[in-house]
C-alpha cells in the first residue's frame, strides 16, 4: 500500500474514531435531557457503547470473510455501509430517545426501579444498533487493507494507532 492511501485511510479512521466520541458525549447529553441527569442513566450510555462496540468488532470480524467471499464486494463498501448506518443514527436516535420519554412518561412508571428499567430499555435499543456499527468499522477497515496487501503485518497498529490518537 502506498504512503498516500495509508494516510488518507489513516486520516479516515480517525475522523470515524473522533466522530463516536462525539455521538458518545451527544446521546449522554439527549439521553440526561430525556430520561434526567442521573448516574445510572450515564452507565447506561456508557455501558452500551461498550458493549456494542465489542459485539461489532467481534462480529464484523468473524463474518467479514464470508460478507466478502459471498458478495465479492470489497471489505471497503461494507466499511462505507456501517459508516452510512452510523451517519443514520446521528438522526434516529433523537426521535428514538424522544420516543421513549413519551412512551416512558405515558406508561405513568414513575418509580424508581420501574423508571430505570425502562429508561435502560429505551437507552439500550436507541443505541445499541449503531454501536454496534461503529464497532464493525475496525474489522471491516483492517479487511480492506489486508485486501490491498495480504502481506502488510502494520495494518493493526497503523489502525489502533488512529483511534488512541482521539482519546
Amino acid at each position: 500500500m502506498n504512503q498516500f492511501t495509508r494516510r488518507v485511510l489513516f486520516f479516515l479512521f480517525f475522523l470515524s474514531g473522533f466522530s463516536s466520541l462525539v455521538y458518545q458525549v451527544v446521546w449522554t447529553r439527549i439521553a440526561f435531557a430525556s430520561f434526567g441527569i442521573i448516574t445510572p442513566v450515564m452507565s447506561v450510555v456508557l455501558s452500551v457503547f461498550m458493549l456494542g462496540l465489542a459485539v461489532g468488532s467481534w462480529a464484523g470480524g468473524a463474518w467479514i470473510p464470508m460478507l466478502v467471499r459471498k458478495s465479492g464486494f470489497s471489505a471497503a463498501y461494507f466499511y462505507a455501509g456501517a459508516e452510512l448506518l452510523i451517519g443514520l443514527g446521528a438522526f434516529a436516535v433523537p426521535k428514538l430517545f424522544a420516543a421513549g420519554e413519551h412512551l416512558l412518561l405515558a406508561s405513568g412508571q414513575t418509580d424508581s426501579f420501574r423508571y430505570l428499567s425502562l429508561s435502560a430499555f429505551v437507552l439500550t435499543a436507541s443505541i445499541l444498533p449503531w454501536c454496534v456499527c461503529m464497532g464493525a468499522t475496525f474489522p471491516f477497515m483492517l479487511a480492506y487493507i489486508r485486501e490491498r496487501d495480504d502481506r502488510n503485518t502494520e495494518s493493526f497498529s497503523f489502525l489502533y494507532l488512529a483511534n488512541v490518537l482521539v482519546l
